[in-house]
């Protein structure tokens, strides 16, 4: 790789590692925000069903002329995650906010306009914030520019659970009277006061540290008291009360019930330094559902007190006595929590590791810390937008990844088929090498056998040819010394048969065409024959072990016609085809049965056919006795699998 390379290479793979480090730290900073905490929403009050109106409008009258800093649209949420209509929460696609004074509402200001980017993103809201624009009024407006499709045939609708307008920290909407159009109204789950009643679909106020303590727990009861169970607080001093929260317990040391210990019926009231008694809410007479987790805010409407109590005039029942609980009471004046750390008084107590009437006050629910509403929002905002650039980056690596190992893909690849391609160069040059040398050896042994073995049965006919003519006069002797000699020329013949088969330089077919007709007619000398050649051999090599089977099926059919055939005439035609070689040897001789006893038992046709199965070819065998013997070779030239 030469040296830009290996430079660019690693300035990738430098970026790569300090993205993986920033979304390591983007990691790092999210898990120390806090997160939008469903909520079990066991209260049944989800939200607002509003269907296509023209216009289609929520109006809320705060009770005063007000400048808001902020409106926040919460979505409406099922508390198991089911959908409404088309799949999505009904969170509207597009909104106006207005605002109009308390003398002249029908000349609204327009606060606030917003339309999602792109189709279906407001249902992935957690909430919509919509900051002020200086313009103050009495009535504010939210007015729907657009909807969501019901199923088919159905129309269009939107949803919305609750609606917070901000001004110095406080919900000034808290419990505020609603009024809408074209609504649906579906009691408890959806109407109008739902979207001012504090609850949502997530658990307001949720921090990130956890809580030390679960909160306060009355004296336990076997039966149902008819003197009311209460707890308060004392703020030293008159305050304008703005929101009281009551944060039911979930305890961990217990089986997960959110509303542990929450009164089904209960009042919570004020009282000031002059002594006056303020009822902030009466839930004494009807039964007010268990609200889970979720907090109950109950509005102060800005009413001077100093001591703050919430009494149980019910008692919730758990397996077999009756308790009174709640993690938090949290007394909002001026957007902060007034009762942190107040003096806390209670009819009775229940006081433990984690129940004590002190931790009614510390700043935790029973689970997270309490954070007020411009804390908790920003927070939640803050990871919202972490985590969008987190899953920007992470997208963005994921696809460098992808495009790094497709790259370290390819260059395995070719490092593996360089290899590859080496190792056959490799193991085509040792071949090579082999056969070059197998060829050597093979003219080698055929110079040797010829020179030296061949030599000395050249020589052996000849003394034999000698000796015989010097004992002319013992018959028997001269027999066997022509005899002797007529072997030496024969095992001469066959080993030049072999030395031509061992020679590399005589390895084509075209080599092959002319042995066979040279074998042939030293085989066939002194009988009348004749040889027949017809096509053109291949100018291929011819492979050994094929040219061995075919001269030796050629010889050993000879041999068969010079010993059995007698005076006869002999032909013998090599045709060369295009894939293959056919030879045929005829003669005019004696003739025999190829089905006979005598041929079955011996061993000339047996051999001639084993060399045509091993040529992969046939051989065919025609003869009569008195007619004559024809005996044909079909073989491919080419070796077949």
């Amino acid at each position: 790789m030469n040296p830009r390379a290996c430079l660019i290479l690693l300035a990738v793979v430098a970026t790569a590692r300090a993205d993986e480090t920033a979304l390591h730290d983007l990691e790092r900073r999210i898990e120390s925000l806090p997160a939008p905490l469903p909520s079990e929403q066991t209260h049944g009050r989800i939200g607002f069903y509003g269907l296509h109106g023209d216009p289609a409008s929520i109006t809320i009258d705060l009770g005063t002329t007000t400048t808001p800093d902020e409106v926040v649209l919460f979505p409406a949420r099922l508390p198991t995650g089911a959908a409404t209509g088309d799949g999505s929460n009904g969170f509207p696609p597009s909104l106006t906010v207005f605002i109009a004074g308390e003398e002249s509402p029908e000349k609204a200001v327009r606060l606030a306009q917003w339309a999602e980017d792109e189709p279906g993103a407001g249902n992935r809201l957690p909430f919509l914030r919509l900051a002020g624009n200086g313009a103050s009024g009495r009535h504010l407006t939210i007015g729907i520019d657009a909807f969501r499709p019901r199923e088919t045939g159905r129309g269009s609708f939107f949803t919305l659970g609750e609606i917070v307008v901000l001004k110095d920290g406080v919900n000034v909407a808290l419990g505020r009277t609603v009024a809408t159009t074209a609504s649906t109204e579906n009691a408890p789950r959806w109407q109008a006061g739902n979207l001012t009643d504090g609850f949502l679909w997530c658990l307001p106020f949720a921090g990130l540290p956890t809580s030390t303590a679960n909160g306060y727990h009355s004296a336990i009861d076997n039966t149902l008291t008819k003197h009311p169970k209460w707890v308060g607080i004392d703020l030293g001093a008159d305050h304008r009360i703005e929101e009281i929260h009551l944060v039911p317990a979930h305890p961990r040391d217990f089986a997960d019930v959110g509303g542990f210990g929450f009164p089904p019926r209960f009042r919570v009231t004020g009282r000031s330094e002059s002594g006056a008694e303020i009822a902030f809410s009466d839930a004494a007479a009807p039964p007010f559902a268990n609200p889970g987790a979720a907090t109950v805010i109950v509005p102060g409407s800005g009413i001077p007190a100093r001591h703050v109590r919430v009494e149980a005039h019910e008692l919730w029942q758990r397996t077999g006595d009756f308790i009174f609980a709640l993690a938090e009471l949290r007394v909002i004046s001026g957007g902060r929590n007034l009762a942190a750390g107040a003096p806390v008084t209670c009819a009775d107590t229940t006081t433990t590791g984690s129940w004590s009437p002190e931790a009614l006050v510390d700043g935790f629910s029973s689970r997270h810390a309490l954070l007020d509403w411009r804390e908790w929002l920003d927070a939640l905002d803050e990871r919202g937008m972490l985590q969008a650039r987190h899953d920007s980056l992470a997208a963005m690596l994921g696809a460098a990844r992808e495009d790094r190992m497709r790259r370290w893909l390819m260059i395995a690849g070719l490092v593996v088929v360089l290899v590859a391609a080496g190792a056959w160069l490799h193991v085509a040059a040792v071949r090579r090498r082999s056969a070059r040398e197998h060829e050597a050896w093979r003219a080698r042994l055929a110079g040797d056998l010829h020179d030296e073995i061949g030599a000395s049965l050249s020589h052996l006919a000849l003394q034999s040819d000698l000796a015989r003519r010097s004992v002319s006069g013992d018959a028997a002797l001269g027999n066997r010394l022509a005899s002797l000699s007529e072997s030496a020329r024969e095992t001469l013949d066959h080993l030049r048969d072999t030395v031509w088969l061992l020679d590399p330089a005589c390895g084509t077919w075209g080599q092959l065409d002319s042995r066979l007709a040279a074998v042939t007619a030293r085989l066939l000398g002194g009988l009348p024959h004749e040889i027949v050649r017809t096509g053109t051999p291949p100018e291929t090599g011819a492979p050994p072990e094929r040219s061995r089977e075919i001269l030796l099926f050629l010889k050993e059919t000879l041999t068969n016609l010079r010993r059995h055939a007698g005076e006869a005439r002999a032909r013998v035609l090599i045709t060369w085809e295009k894939e293959r070689l056919v030879l045929e040897i005829a003669d005019t001789g004696c003739g025999f049965d190829p089905g006979g006893a005598s041929v079955e038992h011996g061993r000339g046709l047996s051999n001639l056919r084993s060399r045509a199965a091993n040529l992969g070819g046939r051989c065919q065998v025609e003869s009569s006795p008195g007619t004559g013997t024809t005996v044909r070779l079909e073989t491919p030239l080419r070796t077949i699998s």
